[in-house]
Formats: C-alpha cells, structure tokens, sequence
C-alpha cells in the first residue's frame, strides 16, 4: 500500500532542512527517463531559440563583402577597420561610455542613498516606499520619453541635462533592487555596534556598510551602466547635435543603409556586455545581483 507521499513526484523536505538559521531546501520533482530527454531537449532548443541571432550577428560581422554573409572561410576584419575609421561611429561610441559612466555613477549614488533610507528607516512602509521608486521600471521607455520632452518646453534645461535625467531615472529601480538586496545580508547590530563606540553616521556608512556591501553596489553600477549603454528611447527623443548616441547613429544608418558595419560594432557591445556580466559574476553572482 503506497501512501501519498509515496506517490508524489515531489520529494518532501527533511525536517532537519528547515532548522532556523539554514536555506529551505526547494523540492525537487522526479521525471521518468523519457521524460528527463523530452526536458533536456526542450531547454536546448530554447537556449537554440535564443543564443541563434547573437551567433548570426556574430559570424555576419566576419563577412569579407558587401552582404550578411556567413561564411567563415575567407573571414575578415574589413567591418571592424570600417568602424574605426568612421568618426560618426567612433564619437557616438565614445559619447555612449561618457553618457552611461556619468548615468551609471548617479543612479548607484542615489540608488544606495534611496536603498538604506528604505531597508533602514522606512519600518511598515518599507513595502510601499520600495513599490514607489520600482514604478520607473514598469513604465514604458517612451513615455518617461516624451515626458521628458515636454518637460524641456517648461524648464530651461539643456539636452544634455535632460539625457543625464533620463537615464538615471531607467536606471534607478535596479541600483536600487540590487542595493537593497546586499543591505539586507548586513547585521544591523554591527552599525549599531560602531553608533555605540561613537562614530557618527556618515563615517558608520563609509566605513562599515560600504564595504560591506561593496560587490552589491559594484553589481548595480554595472547593470546600471549596460542599461544606460544600451538605452534607444531616451536618447531618440532627446538627443541632438553633438549628443548621438551609439544606439541613435545606429538606428539612423540603417534607415538608409545595409552594410556588415552593424553586425561589427553589435559584436562588440556584446563582447562588453559579456565580460561585464563575467565580472558581476566573479564579484556576486548573477542570481544575487539581478534578485529584485
């Protein structure tokens, strides 16, 4: 006679798995053989689906002419020379770094800030409080776009000034989650352990949270500066001469033109992009940083 639990695919969680102090232990569902291949098959072809497009874009940056070609026999660096010659290019990628450095560095400022006013003082509110400063994340790009726009018809503020807002503004919700979710892994008693000695507060955060929060504020200013590195809407709408950015020249190239050049500078991102989410990796792990 077989009992329920027996008959349950899920395995039931010891007891002494659960003692205080120690991570639940997540239930783990039992497939059959056919059905472990039929999964196994499934997870390749989704990571197929979607790692497919990055490898096209990969190998066309390689083509030794004029058309998307994929052909790696006679591969070549023409595309890669060809953005580097090109000024339009090369000044909106190093308008592109200075933008997402200067965004990045400001939302992590003002994310920390936020983070432990939140975490810290914010008691039975803290939900609503954390709610509030996550609603940039859920509104569209183009709207906080467009209100930006209409915002310059109001206040006198330079188009640099408000790209600068703007990207801030997309890039706080994460400096934000991702700063909390280090300052809840601090004791407070250790703060208040240094208010005992005497140290004022501002030298209790220099001294004693930052560090030990450290890889989760590095983590957010990473996030922080892809995002803003990447951003088409912002800068769209409220970019002008002098101020392009890469995802804008981009955008207006190929409204006009087709060429293997796109394929090479996206490579590029992406070989940035890579070695970044390596680096947060190493310092905290991406499961860590990106939980919100």
């Amino acid at each position: 006679m077989h009992t329920d639990i027996e008959t349950s695919p899920l395995r039931p969680v010891p007891v002494a798995a659960q003692a205080v102090g120690q991570r639940p232990v997540e239930p783990k569902i039992d497939l059959l053989p056919i059905g472990r291949r039929a999964y196994g098959l499934l997870i390749t072809l989704l990571y197929i689906f979607l790692l497919l497009p990055i490898l096209i874009i990969v190998f066309a940056s390689f083509s030794p002419d004029q058309r998307n070609t994929y052909a790696l026999s006679n591969a070549s660096l023409h595309w890669y020379r060809e953005f580097f010659a090109s000024n339009n290019f090369t000044s909106a990628f190093q308008f592109s770094l200075w933008l997402a450095l200067v965004a990045a560095v400001l939302a992590t400022i003002i994310g920390f800030i936020t983070a432990y006013g939140i975490v810290r003082f914010t008691g039975r509110g803290r939900n609503l409080a954390q709610s509030l400063v996550m609603l940039p994340m859920m509104v569209p790009h183009i709207l906080i776009s467009l209100s930006l726009l209409l915002l310059l018809t109001v206040l006198p503020l330079m188009e640099l000034s408000a790209l600068i807002i703007g990207h801030v503004l997309i890039c706080l919700p994460f400096t934000i989650a991702g700063i909390i979710a280090s300052l809840e892994g601090v004791d407070p008693d250790l703060e208040a352990a240094a208010w005992t000695l005497g140290a004022p507060r501002w030298r209790v955060l220099i001294e004693v949270t930052l560090p030990l929060i450290a890889p989760g504020v590095l983590s957010a200013l990473i996030f922080a500066f892809i995002i803003s590195f990447g951003d088409v809407y912002i800068a769209l709408f409220l970019s002008g001469p002098g101020v392009t950015t890469l995802p804008v020249e981009i955008f207006s190239y190929i409204q006009w033109e087709s060429s293997p050049v796109i394929a090479a500078i996206t490579t590029l991102q992406i070989v940035l992009i890579v070695l970044f989410g390596l680096f947060v990796e190493r310092l905290v792990g991406l499961r860590t940083a990106m939980r919100l």
